[in-house]
């Protein structure tokens, strides 16, 4: 589990049984008063082992947008090297599961921790190319 707070990628504690939610108010982070608005300017996901899979999003809705995906897509390789994940890891943007104590969230997969960086790397390229 993990965030981007303050412009830094945070991992929490390894093997941790919190939630992110539980997680913030154990660092002190969040309170009453900003809960909500925290959970939905911070950038947070997750890794599967099971699934070899990564997930970004944002919000108690596990929502995402363009910011949620460039910011997965630009920070995949430190990821990658923090949490010793390989680069066929699935990434994702959306919750783990599609459909949550009933309610159904949008869920799309961006591609391999691979692909995504070597995209984002070609497009980086061609945008300094005169």
């Amino acid at each position: 589990m993990f965030c981007i707070r303050n412009g830094e990628l945070t991992v929490a504690p390894e093997a941790t049984a919190m939630s992110h939610l539980e997680w913030f108010e154990a660092e002190g982070w969040i309170t009453k008063d900003n809960a909500q608005e925290f959970m939905d300017s911070t950038i947070r996901g997750i890794f599967f082992p099971a699934r070899h899979a990564l997930y970004f999003y944002r919000g108690v809705g596990f929502f995402f947008d363009d910011a949620v995906v460039k910011e997965a897509s630009c920070r995949l390789e430190e990821i990658m090297s923090v949490l010793t994940l390989d680069r066929d890891v699935e990434v994702y943007v959306g919750p783990p599961d599609v459909a949550i104590h009933g309610t159904r969230y949008r869920q799309e997969r961006l591609g391999t921790i691979e692909s995504v960086t070597n995209e984002r790397l070609s497009r980086t390229a061609t945008r300094r190319r005169p």
